[in-house]
């Protein structure tokens, strides 16, 4: 029997910060596998879900005395480019002044408000995946200190600032993926979504010799930072030792690469945060210890194939300036859904509508990674009818008849 569940939410579902994934860069099409998407999106969902920084829309377009750059990490390449406000190098104000021109001329970009960027795709790689921060371009005097630019926006302020506009992922074309989020260890597959998570912790500054923080940090082989510390401290003294015998005040670290030093493979062990909805499929239990996620090599296995995010990792980002969720927010109130079995397996529902409001119904196969059914409805005052597998809308998660269950929610905006 096919699961069903009508979600009752007046709001959008938790997430504090909108992490925008952009798949321009994906020129391997990488991206084009079955499930590849919903997976860097339900990883990218997990992370939004516990950073509620508060960060200043961004609108910079074409100046004629300051056209704006920034410098992501190209995804198919593995260099740095710059990208510019400016509609092209005969515009760009930085070119006229003697600047070399840029890589990628935007004719303006924009970001909505606590949104981050994340650009994305695959490439030839050795390592499973690879990303980091949105670096600072070739830019005036002034951007990197200006509280409100694409630096800092209203955040933070330096050029040793956090990356507070967005980083890059790059994941290997090489490997053998499993990106269903139900199944981590199906078809014996690397599951993507736990490796996803560690690659967008880089790009969030955690273990990354592009976050001026976190180098400050660390030093001979280990970790400063005090709130990570206190999160492994708070997960591994057992009741009743002596505090003074278990207590540590610092975490391992390891550089395999000789680039980014990661926590020290299989040396510390926390639990998974458990706010912000982790995912639940193929991870330890809510009150066991995990290999931390940043660890240099991942210890994905046949017992726990999945890693999540832990304490000690939200404590590094702490650590770094990020502001962190601390509670999950109550369960906005009910909407008056009238559901039915539908011939095919799936529901139909109905809901009253207000003229106006914009309704779009949501389904997921695991209870956590919600995905829209598009496009949505906009409610005229009467009945909102829909059946699982309508025509004229797209569902990617796909007909309820196909699937061991699938749980529906419906979000009004």
């Amino acid at each position: 029997m096919y699961k069903f569940l009508a979600g009752l939410s007046l709001t959008l579902p938790v997430q504090a910060l909108t992490i925008q994934v952009d798949y321009r860069f994906d020129t391997e099409g990488f991206f084009d596998a079955p499930g590849a998407k919903e997976a860097i999106e339900a990883a990218a969902s997990r992370w939004g879900r516990i950073i509620n920084q508060n960060l200043l829309a961004v609108n910079i377009q074409d100046d004629a005395r300051n056209d704006v750059r920034f410098a992501p990490i190209h995804p198919a390449t593995g260099k740095q480019i710059q990208m510019s406000a400016a509609a092209s190098a005969g515009s760009d104000f930085l070119v006229e002044v003697g600047a070399p021109a840029a890589d990628i001329y935007l004719d303006g970009f924009e970001l909505a408000e606590d949104t981050w960027i994340l650009f994305v795709g695959g490439r030839n790689m050795d390592d499973l995946g690879a990303a980091g921060p949105i670096g600072l371009g070739t830019n005036f005097d002034g951007v990197d200190t200006d509280p409100e630019s694409l630096v800092n926006r209203g955040f933070n302020s330096g050029p040793d600032s956090l990356s507070v506009l967005g980083g890059s992922a790059a994941f290997s074309v090489n490997a053998n993926w499993n990106f269903d989020l139900n199944d981590p260890s199906g078809a014996g597959g690397i599951d993507f979504y736990s490796i996803a998570l560690h690659e967008i912790g880089h790009a969030f500054g955690l273990c990354s010799r592009s976050s001026p923080k976190w180098i400050e940090l660390s030093s001979s082989g280990t970790y400063q930072g005090e709130a990570a510390i206190s999160a492994f401290n708070a997960d591994n003294v057992e009741v009743g030792e002596p505090m003074e015998v278990m207590l540590v005040n610092a975490l391992e670290l390891e550089n395999p690469n000789g680039r980014d030093y990661h926590w020290k493979t299989g040396a510390q062990k926390s639990k998974i945060f458990q706010f912000g909805q982790p995912s639940r499929f193929g991870v330890v239990g809510s009150d066991e210890l995990q290999p931390l996620l940043m660890d240099a090599n991942l210890n994905l296995n046949a017992q726990y194939p999945r890693l999540e995010i832990t304490n000690v990792e939200v404590g590094g980002l702490i650590d770094l300036g990020w502001s962190i969720i601390s509670e999950d927010p109550p369960p906005p109130p009910e909407l008056p859904l009238a559901l039915e079995r539908s011939v095919n397996g799936g529901i139909k529902l109905s809901l009253p509508t207000k003229v106006g409001s914009t309704y779009t119904i949501q389904t997921t196969t695991d209870g956590v990674s919600w995905l829209n059914v598009e496009p949505s409805i906009t409610g005229d005052g009467e009945t909102l009818n829909w059946e699982d597998g309508q025509e004229g809308f797209v569902d990617p998660n796909g007909n309820a008849i196909d699937l061991s269950g699938k749980f529906y929610r419906v979000i009004e905006n």
